[in-house]
């Protein structure tokens, strides 16, 4: 198989390994769970799930992409070691803060919810970093199966949450089957626990990037984190409903991120005209996945969230080019990671999310949920065309 017929394939097999956890919790799981324990509540379990993905999936997120990057500087000096240094420094930090996160949101020590919060924070942190052995052997189909066990978790939690009526089951199960694969099959847990001549530099890289991807992932999840507590979890089920479709629709292109990084971890030279044709390719697929969003949501809607398609409707329009535009920045992001330097992805996140919460809370105040969604969209365009203009800048 060419090595362009490769990626292709990869980048299909990755978008069905995204797809299968996500559709089973955005077209089963969440509906079943909304139904059930109502708006309120399930308000707190999405803004509570956007904690662990905004903190312990970018943890491992970054732990994940920092290994690709210095894979081959590993490799050629013949050492292994730093990354279980690591893993465990940020799971511990990563415990403090969801601690105080959910104990800020559920308003009151919960033993339940703090303790299952923990529990699950780490399951993702530790699954989402040992998944870069697949990575690491370009071997998509593990990732595919991988996920489909984690999908399967999701709904055997489901069924546990119905019986128990405690929704963590739902993400414990998921992540504790998605983790075990990942240990098990890749053994990145069983490196050496020691420090090597690269892991200042590591180390002061995946700070930076820590700083940045969560910096950014405040754009991703702030809806639900801050309307939470101004408005309460009724609007965050509300908000959260509009922008299911478009996130379905947008993970034709989201997972095309992190292929397109395992294969430019390994290129020497600037791959600017790659990113023009991907570019292109990824603006025609939000376009196309935008106008399919606005024929199918309302059937699709009604059937899933009927109790709340009405008031839905409104917002759609709105929330879909918002999240679309976020994976057309997950398109870019790789490239400004590879051959930009790091210093840039504190940058222009912190410039973007500045923009981001001046806009959306600002329109807030003057036009509620619409004004909200409008200044959420401005400062996700703002942050496309920093990240635009800074990798074509540095590439001249």
């Amino acid at each position: 198989m060419s090595n362009k017929k490769k990626i292709v394939v990869d980048m299909c097999l990755n978008i069905i390994a995204v797809t299968i956890p996500v559709a089973v919790l955005q077209l089963i799981v969440y509906p079943i769970t909304a139904k059930s324990i109502g708006g309120d509540s399930y308000g707190l379990m999405i803004t509570i799930y956007s904690v662990w993905i905004m903190i312990s999936n970018s943890l491992g997120n970054v732990l994940n992409n920092i290994r690709l990057l210095y894979e081959n500087a590993y490799l050629k000096q013949n050492i292994k070691g730093d990354f279980n240094i690591l893993l465990g420094r940020w799971g511990l930090i990563n415990s403090i803060i969801i601690c105080g996160i959910i104990i800020f949101y559920c308003k009151g020590l919960y033993a339940e919810h703090i303790i299952l919060g923990i529990i699950i924070s780490l399951l993702i942190i530790t699954k989402d970093y040992t998944e870069v052995g697949f990575r690491l052997n370009l071997n998509y189909k593990a990732i595919v199966v991988n996920n489909a066990l984690q999908g399967i978790g999701f709904l055997i939690g489901t069924y546990i949450t119905m019986k128990t009526g405690i929704w963590e089951f739902i993400f414990l199960i998921g992540y504790l089957l998605g983790c075990a694969f990942c240990v098990i099959k890749t053994r990145l847990l069983k490196e050496p626990f020691v420090k090597t001549g690269l892991f200042s530099k590591v180390n002061g890289d995946v700070n930076r990037l820590v700083i940045a991807t969560i910096i950014s992932n405040m754009m991703n999840y702030a809806d639900k984190l801050v309307l939470y507590p101004i408005i309460g979890g009724y609007a965050v089920s509300v908000y959260y409903t509009a922008t299911i479709l478009g996130k379905i629709i947008g993970m034709l292109t989201g997972p095309i991120n992190s292929v397109i990084l395992s294969y430019i971890s390994k290129w020497q030279g600037n791959k600017k005209r790659i990113l023009n044709k991907v570019l292109i390719i990824g603006f025609l697929l939000c376009l196309v996945g935008y106008v399919i969003t606005l024929i199918v949501a309302k059937p699709i809607i009604g059937l899933l969230f009927p109790q709340w398609v009405e008031e839905v409707m409104h917002y759609i329009p709105v929330t879909t080019i918002n999240v679309l535009l976020l994976a057309l920045i997950s398109i870019v992001s790789p490239f400004v990671l590879k051959f930009c330097k790091m210093e840039w992805q504190i940058v222009i996140n912190c410039v973007s999310v500045v923009v981001y919460f001046s806009g959306a809370l600002l329109l807030w105040k003057f036009f509620g949920l619409m004004g909200f969604c409008f200044g959420a969209m401005i400062g996700t365009i703002a942050k496309l065309i920093i990240m635009l203009v800074v990798y074509y800048g540095q590439r001249q």
